[in-house]
């Protein structure tokens, strides 16, 4: 049952690459908003601007700390 919808997928996929990437960016960028929005709510619940400095620079840090990996395995 699985095979045959990840076969249509990557078949999707091989056509379609403009729309299957813009379908994956915006897949992140949700996944990163319902992260942010998880986190404000429990880690700063009274102070959203300390909530959205810590989560860019909790990006930012992830965003270096991918390139270092990267880097370093290569």
């Amino acid at each position: 049952m699985f095979n045959d919808i990840f076969e249509k997928v990557g078949a999707f996929e091989h056509h379609h690459q403009a729309i299957f990437a813009i379908v994956v960016a915006v897949g992140i960028v949700l996944f990163s908003w319902g992260i942010e929005k998880i986190l404000e709510h429990y880690i700063f619940p009274r102070k959203p601007l300390a909530g959205y400095i810590s989560m860019v620079v909790l990006g930012v840090f992830l965003l270096w700390m991918t390139k270092v990996v990267v880097l370093n395995l290569m």
